[in-house]
């Protein structure tokens, strides 16, 4: 799976987006509905309240007050006493306040829009309205009050009473009526509250299981969520890793890596490349990599871009391997050897462009070349060896041949075992060396050093030299300094200057002067050799400690072991050999060794013994 593909969301399906639209409308529906019926409930419950409750106490008051004037004037006509007319003027302005009240209540009575529940009583007109049967209840107070008047002011006769006798009868009836309708509407109004709050929780009940079912949908499509939520997390992470492995592999790569399209343009390049090229990855990104790359031959003349084999094989999706001698060109037209190959970058079945890996060959050339030219010298050395070994070893079997067949005196004798010893220590002397250079190479070159002044340790050495140097009229001297006191291995340090005093009266020309000489540096000691010899060519000079390594001059044969032997000293002891050098002016080849010795217990490094 490609990065994009990670990064893409897949789109819901229907299912989900169903199940999600359910849920919505559960929650609303959990909100909404209960609320609604809420307010339902409570306009009843306000209503009975505020309007039905109040009319029937208004109305139980008006069946009180008639009451009351009922026996104001039945205790005037009894007592013809004044007072029980103004009881009787008070109970009327009371009634007046009820009924105006009371009016104003039907109004609102008669405009609920619930049904109310029907009088149960038989009297005529029982499905008359409040209001209505409240003014035709005051129409009827009003004529009854003109009969009391009448008593109060003319007094009572037996027709007057029965007149007041019936009036307040049928004001009591109208009252009930009255009383019977409002009742009624507290009844129809309570049990419409009873009802509201009733389907107000079955419905709530209703939407309980609704939302417990949406919660239940809720978990299963969190949990279908979460699972590709996860599966998507993973697929991006490995899509992620994938891509910083590849790109952490080819950061880590010695190759440089080029990406091509179809065209032929470069679209990345990792960081080798970048150090390989000189190019950075936003400078080449868009140029045309013939151009850039492939536009001339490895001898210079002009590559034609119509032709370009590159070219053709990242259209074609082919790959393609360098030729031998191949070279790239770096930026400003340098050109370096390389192996390349080309490979097609195919995306499933769609071809996208290529891929181009490179290698600068320089390196692996020059260490190919180093390696011929140490197996020529390696031939070389084995061909001095053998016949460095082949003439003492020659000798030496002339000279016993000569002590077994001829009868020789005894001045003779002695000088044919004189012959004998000079040639086998000759060989014994190379093998030495040789032994000494594999022990240093592999790392098992042991010293064991003492406290010594290294001055006479440089005229020891210089000493065995003198008839060679005298021979050629060459100035053999060492510098006396005083004591230079230092821990070495006496026997290692003679064996290293040895190999310095040979090559520099060897190679010093007739009249010539090698100088020894030592001296304190701060926790170093240094001695050097210093001659007037032709002096050694800097690129000799590079590898002039190496095993087999061999100068210029080559006077009587040289094995080529002398100065890695001096290396390997220097480095048993924890020090350097160093090589100052002026071509036709002499050399100087010094030993860097610490003062207190090398580090006990330790062996020389690996690295410092090369």
């Amino acid at each position: 799976m490609t990065d994009v593909e990670a990064r893409t969301p897949r789109p819901p399906s229907v299912r989900g987006l169903w199940a999600l639209g359910f849920v919505a409308c559960s929650l609303i529906a959990l909100v909404a509905v209960p609320t609604y019926f809420g307010r339902r409930v409570a306009a009843v419950q306000d209503r009975i309240i505020h309007v039905v409750e109040p009319a029937a106490r208004l109305s139980a008051t008006l069946e009180l007050l008639k009451a009351r004037q009922m026996a104001r004037v039945e205790g005037f006509i009894l007592s013809t006493d004044p007072a029980f007319r103004d009881y009787y003027n008070a109970a009327i302005d009371d009634e007046d306040v009820v009924l105006d009240s009371l009016s104003l209540i039907a109004r609102e009575l008669d405009r609920d829009v619930f049904e109310t529940a029907p009088s149960t009583s038989a009297s005529p007109g029982a499905d008359r309205t409040v209001f209505e049967r409240v003014a035709a209840l005051r129409n009827e107070s009003f004529d009854w009050r003109f009969s009391n008047r009448l008593i109060f002011e003319q007094g009572a006769t037996e027709e007057s009473r029965a007149v007041v006798r019936a009036g307040y009868d049928d004001l009591q009836r109208a009252t009930r009526d009255l009383d019977l309708s409002i009742i009624a509407q507290v009844d129809a109004s309570r049990r419409r509250m009873a009802n509201e709050q009733r389907l107000q929780s079955r419905i709530t009940l209703a939407l309980a299981l609704v939302a417990l079912l949406a919660t239940l949908i809720v978990a299963r499509v969190a949990y279908r969520y979460r699972a590709l939520t996860v599966e998507q997390e993973d697929r991006r992470r490995e899509a992620v890793q994938a891509r910083r492995e590849i790109d952490a592999l080819l950061e880590a790569t010695d190759d440089g890596v080029l990406g091509l399209d179809l065209e032929g343009r470069c679209t990345s390049l990792n960081r080798a490349g970048v150090r390989l090229l000189g190019y950075t990855e936003t400078e080449i990104r868009g140029r045309d990599v013939h151009a850039t790359l492939f536009h001339s031959h490895p001898d210079g003349t002009p590559a034609d871009r119509g032709s370009s084999p590159v070219l053709d094989a990242a259209r074609g999706g082919h790959a393609l391997e360098s030729e031998e001698g191949a070279v790239l060109w770096r930026r400003r037209r340098i050109p370096f050897p390389a192996r390349w190959s080309l490979l097609p970058m195919i995306d499933g079945t769609e071809l996208r462009g290529a891929v181009l890996t490179f290698a600068d060959m320089t390196e692996t050339l020059e260490r190919e070349d180093a390696l011929r030219r140490a197996v020529r010298q390696r031939e070389d050395v084995v061909s001095i060896v053998s016949h460095d070994l082949r003439n003492p070893l020659g000798v030496a079997l002339a000279a016993a041949d000569l002590l077994l067949d001829l009868p020789l005196d005894e001045q003779q004798r002695r000088r044919q075992a004189q012959i004998i010893r000079r040639s086998g220590k000759r060989m014994q002397n190379l093998i030495e060396d040789l032994l000494d250079a594999s022990r240093i190479e592999a790392g098992i070159f042991v010293v064991r050093p003492s406290r010594e002044d290294l001055i006479p340790i440089l005229e020891e050495a210089a000493s065995l030299f003198e008839p060679q140097a005298s021979s050629r009229s060459i100035d053999l001297d060492v510098e006396k300094t005083g004591p230079v006191l230092a821990r070495v291995d006496r026997d290692r340090i003679i064996q290293a200057l040895s190999n310095l005093f040979d090559n520099a009266v060897r190679l010093t020309p007739e009249g010539g002067r090698v100088v020894a000489s030592a001296h304190l540096d701060g926790p170093w000691v240094r001695i050097s050799v210093r001659d007037t010899g032709p002096g050694v060519a800097p690129d000799i000079a590079e590898r002039i400690f190496d095993r087999f390594s061999q100068g210029e001059e080559r006077e009587g044969g040289s094995a080529g072991l002398g100065l890695a032997i001096v290396k390997g000293v220097a480095a048993a002891h924890d020090g350097f050999a160093e090589l100052e050098s002026i071509r036709g002016q002499g050399s100087t080849f010094t030993l860097r060794l610490p003062v207190a010795g090398p580090a006990v217990g330790e062996e020389p490094s690996v690295e410092a013994l090369g």
